[in-house]
C-alpha cells in the first residue's frame, strides 16, 4: 500500500508566478492512501469529472466498486489548510486506477494536474506531483519542476521550522487574482523583486544549512511580507506575526497563498505555543 504524503511550500508563493523560484517539499506529518476506511463522503462529483474525461485513462468501473465496497481515500490530511488534501489524493488515484506506465515528470505533472482540476478548476499539478514524488521540488517559472536534493531531516532535527494554525479556512482563487491586480501597482512590483531576491536566498540558505543566515533571511521576509501581503494574513495572525518579530523570537510568512491555512514559522529563540513543527 503506497502512501501519498501531504506538502508544504517553503518559499516562493507568489513570485514563481512571475518567473521565480520556489520551493516544496513532502511533509509526512499527513500523508493518505486509496483503501478501505475512508469517511462516508460523496464520490459523485469525481466519478462525473472522470466520465467526462476519458482521456485521463482512470479505471471508473474498479473505482466505482471499491467505492461502493467501503474504499475511498483515507487521509489525515486537513483540508482547507495548504498542505495538499486534494493533490495527495489524485496522485494516489493516479497510482491506483490510472494506467501502469513508466511516467517522465513532464507527462505525471500534466496528468495530475488535469485530474486535480476536479477539485480547483485549474491546476498546476505542482501539488500532487510533491506527493507523487514524495521528494523536495524545486520550481523555477514556467519551467518543469525538478526534483531537489535537500536536508530536510537535518533541518527537522535543528528544531527550527515551525507551522502556525490561523483557524481560519483558506480560498486560494481569490487571493490570487488579488495579487495580480497588485501587481499593477509600480510600487509593489518593485516589492516583489526585492522578494524574489530573498526567496532566491532562502533557497539557497535552506539547501546549504546555513542557520545563522536563514535567520536573517527569514526576519527580511517576515517584515517585507507583513507589509505587502497584508490583505492575505488574517487579523489574529497578524498579531502574532508581529509578536514575532518585535520580540526577535520567531518569524512568520506566507505557507502559499495565505488568507488562512497554516503560516509557516522559523524559530528565531523561540516558537509561539501550539504550533506544528516539522
Amino acid at each position: 500500500m503506497k502512501t501519498f504524503s501531504a506538502k508544504i511550500l517553503l518559499f516562493g508563493e507568489y513570485t514563481v508566478i512571475r518567473g521565480g523560484q520556489a520551493l516544496a517539499i513532502p511533509f509526512d506529518n499527513f500523508k493518505g492512501h486509496w483503501g478501505r476506511g475512508a469517511p462516508a463522503i460523496d464520490w459523485n462529483p469525481l466519478l462525473r469529472f472522470l466520465g467526462a474525461h476519458p482521456e485521463l485513462e482512470i479505471d471508473i468501473q474498479r473505482l466505482q466498486h471499491d467505492l461502493q465496497n467501503g474504499g475511498g481515500f483515507v487521509s489525515s490530511i486537513p483540508q482547507g489548510k495548504g498542505l495538499g488534501s486534494s493533490g495527495a489524493l489524485v496522485a494516489g488515484l493516479l497510482a491506483s486506477y490510472g494506467p501502469e506506465k513508466e511516467w517522465s515528470l513532464v507527462e505525471v505533472r500534466s496528468r495530475l494536474a488535469a485530474l486535480e482540476s476536479c477539485y480547483h478548476g485549474q491546476s498546476s499539478g505542482v501539488d500532487p506531483l510533491v506527493s507523487w514524488v514524495g521528494k523536495p521540488l524545486l520550481l523555477k517559472g514556467a519551467n518543469d519542476p525538478e526534483v531537489a536534493k535537500m536536508p530536510v531531516e537535518t533541518w527537522q532535527k535543528l528544531d527550527r521550522w515551525f507551522l502556525y494554525d490561523s483557524g481560519v479556512a483558506r480560498y486560494s482563487a481569490p487571493l490570487v487574482a488579488l495579487y495580480k491586480k497588485k501587481t499593477e501597482d509600480p510600487e509593489f512590483a518593485a516589492t516583489m523583486e526585492h522578494l524574489d531576491a530573498l526567496v532566491s536566498e532562502a533557497i539557497e540558505c535552506y539547501e546549504h544549512l546555513d542557520e545563522a543566515l536563514m535567520g536573517q533571511t527569514m526576519r527580511a521576509l517576515s517584515t517585507l511580507e507583513l507589509k505587502a501581503f497584508d490583505e492575505m494574513i488574517p487579523a489574529s495572525v497578524k498579531s502574532v506575526w508581529q509578536q514575532g518579530l518585535e520580540s526577535g523570537d520567531f518569524a512568520l510568512k506566507l505557507c502559499g497563498a495565505g488568507g488562512g491555512g497554516y503560516f509557516l514559522g522559523y524559530r528565531l529563540k523561540a516558537a509561539p505555543s501550539g504550533v506544528l513543527k516539522f
